[in-house]
């Protein structure tokens, strides 16, 4: 659910366009991992952190690799 919900985020981080955004989301990802991480009473595993990130990246690359198919096929759907 993690790796879903942060593919998510960044697919919708993507849409607005904004590099500031984001820069922010990723680091904001980062900074309530470690808040987390610190206010937790036992042992931290950094997977959901890990997952997060790489759910982060697969939504911003999904993004991407969707914006060049549906520019590729708008010529053709103009016919």
């Amino acid at each position: 659910m993690i790796f879903a919900t942060a593919m998510a985020i960044g697919f919708l981080a993507g849409t607005m366009r904004s590099a500031f955004a984001i820069a922010m989301i990723a680091i904001l990802i980062g900074a309530a991992f470690t808040a987390a991480a610190v206010t937790s009473s036992g042992p931290v595993s950094f997977l959901p952190l890990l997952l997060a990130v790489a759910g982060y990246n697969v939504g911003l690359v999904n993004l991407v690799i969707g914006m060049l198919a549906f520019s590729r096929l708008r010529p053709a759907l103009a016919r």
